[in-house]
């Protein structure tokens, strides 16, 4: 039954509502965010409170034609495997605090309109990566914020359908497979095929699903399931040439869709294609429809990589402006200040990070950073560094 918890996560974008009054806007606000900061504190209690269990299975089910027994696992221990899934199935949406053990989660945007809301969560993971969920909520009963679903912006699907696509994977028939196909009568082999692909990953056996895949025929390969399912899967292997082909079938079938811009900006990062990486940032952020301090910020270390230090400098500022209280976006700021040799400006940086921050920049701690260590013998950071030790 573990194998339900392995595969389930979440993430589409809602269009943000009108601003709701600001004591209704601020009740339902306050309300999620007690919910926020409980995951922050390691607890699900007011997470698992605020979902209508039986408005959420029926979503659940309603995706594809799914066998009895699928159905009655996930609807036997509804909380305990929402849990789960979320933490299992996502683990780059999340981080271990060494302390506490915490999920970071920081409430980014929140509108709301007439009982309903969409807020935007987002994730920080290990290595610098982010994950986004937009929670679509309602006013029930006596006025409690309900959770309706989450659109997860890492994944490109509802939570709901990431579920769906989970048990459609503990028992894979041939009509359930059909469900998931665009082609028109694929035919007793294809579905078999699929079935057994879909098998491989209940089992967690990565090496037969590769096996599988590269087996299958061109069509089954082009199939948009298909696809997305393969750039998931290979993203979590990382096998570097599986990864690349899989991103760019994952392009191609879905040109410019703001859904998968997040992962693809990720992976052409991590690729060193950072014009493309820009490119979806723009798409990312303008589906979440609002300035987003990170996504500024890792679009600003990808023009400082291209030598773009002018629209670098800009979406770092633009980032620190978003953000303030964002600490690294100051050291975005302050490194692409320094690569573009604006030094007078880089000390504007350099007093946020130890005024707000609380960092000593000496030139010892400055040598350890690639970036920052030419600053140590500019004058203008000799005469900064001269200032602040007077003061």
């Amino acid at each position: 039954m573990n194998r339900l918890v392995v595969l389930i996560a979440a993430f589409v974008a809602l269009a943000l509502p009108h601003a709701a009054t600001a004591q209704e806007a601020g009740d339902l606000r306050s309300q999620f965010q007690a919910i926020v900061d409980d995951l922050n504190a390691n607890s699900w209690s007011k997470f698992n409170d605020a979902v209508d269990e039986n408005a959420f299975r029926g979503r659940v089910f309603g995706y594809y034609v799914l066998e009895n027994e699928p159905k009655q696992f996930f609807a036997s221990g509804f909380q305990e495997q929402f849990q789960n899934s979320f933490m299992g199935a996502f683990p780059l949406a999340r981080t271990q605090n060494e302390a506490s053990g915490e999920i970071i989660g920081t409430l980014v945007a929140f509108q709301e309109d007439q009982g309903q809301a969409r807020a935007i969560v987002r994730y920080v993971g290990e290595g610098f990566r982010y994950s986004y969920h937009s929670y679509d909520l309602i006013r029930g009963r006596g006025g409690k914020v309900q959770i309706v679903d989450w659109w997860d912006y890492y994944q490109g699907k509802w939570f709901s359908q990431y579920i769906a696509d989970a048990l459609v994977r503990i028992m894979p028939t041939g009509q359930t497979v059909a469900g998931l196909l665009e082609m028109p009568n694929p035919g007793e082999g294809r579905l078999f095929q699929v079935g057994e692909l879909l098998k491989t990953l209940r089992d967690g056996n990565l090496g037969r699903y590769f096996e599988i895949y590269d087996g299958l025929e061109e069509a089954l390969r082009q199939e948009p399931f298909i696809v997305v399912l393969n750039f998931e899967w290979c993203r979590i292997v990382r096998d570097p040439g599986r990864l690349m082909a899989a991103a760019a079938q994952l392009a191609e079938t879905f040109p410019g869709d703001a859904r998968f811009s997040l992962p693809l900006a990720e992976f052409y990062i991590q690729a060193r294609r950072f014009e493309d990486a820009v490119v979806e940032l723009d798409r990312f952020e303008a589906a979440l429809g609002f300035e987003d301090g990170v996504a500024r910020l890792l679009k600003a270390t990808a023009e400082m990589a291209l030598g773009d230090f002018e629209n670098a400098q800009a979406d770092a500022l633009s980032a620190t402006e978003a953000e303030p209280d964002l600490e690294l976006a100051w050291w975005t700021l302050l490194r692409t200040r320094t690569a573009a040799e604006n030094y007078e400006a880089a000390t504007e940086a350099l007093n946020v990070l130890e005024d707000r921050f609380g960092h000593l920049l000496i030139p010892q701690k400055l040598r350890r950073d690639r970036f920052l260590r030419v600053l140590i013998d500019q004058q203008e950071y000799k005469d900064w560094r001269a200032a602040r030790d007077a003061a």
